[in-house]
């Protein structure tokens, strides 16, 4: 059973987790980039992507920033959903892993 979630975690969950950290780290950078006017936000390509990370992003972030007080123009949504991706994918899960009993 312990080698069955290991496979499941490794093969599955770990790769979904990194892959949401990069749409992440995308979905911030284009924002900066956006926010300095270095891209510009009518841009077919730029709407796209942005678009995709939102769909994504969007249904995780939106109950993390009801419960944080507003902060003027700082986000720290992003930040907490990244620190939650990195605690998941490298503690809790393969700790959770290794108390199943089999």
């Amino acid at each position: 059973m312990r080698e069955l979630l290991g496979a499941l975690f490794v093969y599955f969950i770990s790769p979904v987790l990194w892959l949401l950290l990069i749409i992440l780290i995308v979905y911030v950078v284009l924002s900066w980039l956006m926010a300095f006017g270095i891209v510009q936000r009518h841009n077919p390509t730029t709407r796209g992507i942005l678009g995709f990370t939102e769909s994504i992003l969007e249904p995780l972030l939106r109950p993390i920033r009801r419960m944080l007080p507003r902060t003027g123009g700082f986000d720290f949504s992003v930040l907490i959903l990244a620190l939650i991706i990195v605690f998941l994918r490298d503690y809790a899960i393969p700790r959770l892993i290794s108390l199943v009993p089999f």
